[in-house]
């Protein structure tokens, strides 16, 4: 065969082999691993190079559950759809659109009949339900381990056209009939708490993690029967009628809770990858003399919903034009960093750093999810994955929200958060009264930790009742009066609040973000405690057959104790050791031995101690 027209053919290979790079570049670019840390919860499947957008004022609500079920489908093998419903949505898909190569497509909005398009390959069948009952949190349920559709029999006859048959009719069922009847199929780590009105809210996500979508009043059985089988540092997406008994019902499961009851887009958003650490400066700030430092920072951050939709738009918070003209602090979930990493990349972006004034994001309470530490028996494993979203998130401080019944800041189970390498500081708030400690603080080695001294907050301080408390306190930088941090309710308060409360403020008086807040304390206060000597001190002595050594001012496990007689003999003894906030309690067993003088004996790498004790008759 004699090929006639030889660059023409050519022309035609390098344009085949251009189409075949294009095509590669789009196929790597939707299969893109989506990162995740290890242990992570959170589902992923790919990142998407096109996403079909659908204004919810164009679809009746019985379509945009129909478009929610789908939209989770999608969300399992490549995320096509995304809800713009104005506010903090339009954000973040002009954000996507800008800067991770997203092509926006408006060619299917209002449409019903187009939405159906999109219906994954291997989709055949559909549930029947109705709006805003319990029939479609079973639905939500259902939908994503039985691989159908939910539709209202608005739209049964619709998708009966499209070849779609009906697999369920749950329309008299509820959501302990899906735990009787399909608890394996369900996920252990994620679960979705929401009420029924809320339907077209987060059921996409519960499609696309297989989790249970449900809700029930929080000491009933079907909530007792939820949390029961869940895993241990598992995670509630959604929210209760009662904050408190939300939070602490789910805390004594080890179930960690993301305030999210009006998200939407989250199986969208959760699959893309971004840099989600925040960018601080490394400057150091110097103790000055006769000043009183104050520390600012925002409550709510914890809100996952709430960031998703008015936090970056609205003028009363992240929105405000003011930004920049004071140190503020924030408070931000570090699991932000997984369950929408594009907008929390975008709100850190969006952050000011001026010579006036910047931003500053601490982890909301209290860590990577919203709990209650003193309810939370996981605690440990908790914080350690706590620490790793830390680091993923550039988040160094954490806000602590608990249940202190004593008069200090200190609390025993707040270690397991100190004793983790990403964290520098606490902010402790009570729940009760988020400044119940009148600003009282602690050190753990040169970690300090910092109780709220005034809330800003109707039925607390004014902006003029505070500004002149914080004129009259001390400004001796080495005393820990010195220091106030302010608890500011959010949905009360806003940027302009801080700036008026501001220019309330004498000379003297220093208004720092959190990071230089923390820095200032551990300098003054805490290297000073450092530095002191260690205290020993047994009890009791004269001992009969136990000693306990209290050890203060040592938080290393390097150390080792030896009980020893006159003659230097080491006498065998049973030890338990115990961690405190600020060092060790140990208890010996000591059986056996005459009465006399005898040595305890401390030793570590920089001490070598001896206390005398008594051996009574």
């Amino acid at each position: 065969m004699v090929f006639r027209d030889m660059p023409k053919m050519r022309k035609l290979h390098r344009l085949a082999c251009l189409l075949l790079g294009i095509c590669f570049v789009f196929v790597s670019h939707s299969q893109t691993q989506i990162e995740r840390i290890e242990n992570s919860p959170y589902p992923s499947s790919s990142q998407p190079d096109t996403l079909y957008i659908f204004h919810d004022d164009l679809f009746t609500h019985d379509e945009l559950l129909l478009l929610q079920s789908i939209q989770g489908l999608c969300s399992k093998v490549e995320p096509k759809i995304y809800r713009d419903k104005g506010s903090g949505s339009s954000i973040w898909i002009q954000d996507l659109a800008e800067n991770y190569g997203v092509y926006i497509s408006e060619e299917m909005d209002g449409n019903i009949d187009t939405v159906l398009t999109l219906i994954p390959e291997g989709v055949t069948g559909y549930i029947l339900c109705n709006l805003n009952d319990n029939s479609t949190n079973v639905a939500n349920s259902l939908c994503g381990p039985l691989n159908t559709i939910a539709v209202t029999s608005q739209l049964q006859n619709l998708v009966e056209a499209k070849g779609y048959v009906q697999l369920l009719d749950v329309r008299d069922r509820d959501e302990q009939w899906v735990l009787d009847n399909y608890d394996t199929l369900l996920n252990d780590e994620l679960v979705t708490y929401q009420r029924e009105d809320k339907a077209l809210f987060l059921g996409d996500y519960s499609i696309f993690t297989n989790s249970f979508h449900f809700y029930d009043e929080i000491h009933g059985l079907t909530t007792e029967n939820a949390f029961s089988r869940m895993s241990p540092n598992s995670l509630l997406f959604g929210w209760g009628d009662d904050e408190y008994q939300t939070v602490s019902k789910s805390s004594r499961f080890s179930i960690g809770v993301h305030p999210a009851d009006w998200g939407f887009n989250i199986s969208s958003l959760t699959n893309f990858n971004a840099n989600t650490e925040q960018q601080v400066s490394s400057m150091n700030h110097d103790i000055e003399p006769e000043t009183h430092t104050v520390c600012f920072l925002m409550s709510d951050g914890d809100n996952i919903q709430w960031m998703l939709n008015l936090f970056a738009e609205d003028n009363r918070w992240f929105g405000s034009e003011n930004r920049g003209l004071m140190d503020i602090g924030w408070t931000i979930p570090p699991s932000l960093s997984e369950i929408a990493p594009t907008v929390m990349a975008k709100i850190y972006s969006m952050a000011a750093s001026t010579d006036l004034g910047l931003d500053y994001f601490v982890a909301g309470p209290s860590g990577h999810s919203y709990h209650f530490p003193e309810l939370f028996p996981e605690l440990e494993a908790s914080c350690s994955l706590m620490n790793d979203y830390l680091e993923k998130s550039g988040l160094t401080i954490v806000n602590i929200l608990g249940n202190n019944p004593s008069e200090t800041v200190f609390q025993p189970e707040l270690k397991q958060y100190l004793k983790q390498d990403q964290v520098r500081g606490l902010f402790y708030y009570d729940y009760s009264n988020y400044s119940k400690m009148k600003g009282q603080l602690d050190c753990y080695a040169l970690k300090p930790v910092v109780a709220a001294r005034y809330n800003l907050w109707g039925g607390f301080e004014t902006c003029e009742s505070l500004a002149q408390k914080i004129n009259n306190a001390s400004r001796d930088p080495y005393n820990t009066d010195a220091y106030t941090l302010v608890a500011v309710h959010a949905w009360s308060n806003s940027v302009d609040s801080l700036l008026y409360v501001r220019s309330l403020l004498d000379q003297g008086v220093r208004v720092v973000a959190p990071d230089a807040f923390i820095q200032l304390i551990s300098d003054a206060i805490c290297a000073p405690q450092e530095l002191q000597d260690l205290i020993l001190e047994v009890f009791p002595n004269p001992f009969s057959e136990t000693i306990r050594l209290r050890i203060k001012g040592y938080q290393s496990v390097d150390f080792d104790i030896k009980i020893k007689d006159v003659n230097g003999k080491e006498i065998p003894t049973s030890i338990v050791r115990q961690e405190t906030f600020d060092g060790w309690v140990c208890d010996f067993m000591i059986k056996n031995i005459l009465a006399g003088v005898y040595f305890v004996n401390f030793s570590s790498p920089n001490h070598n101690e001896v206390i005398k004790v008594l051996k009574a008759d």
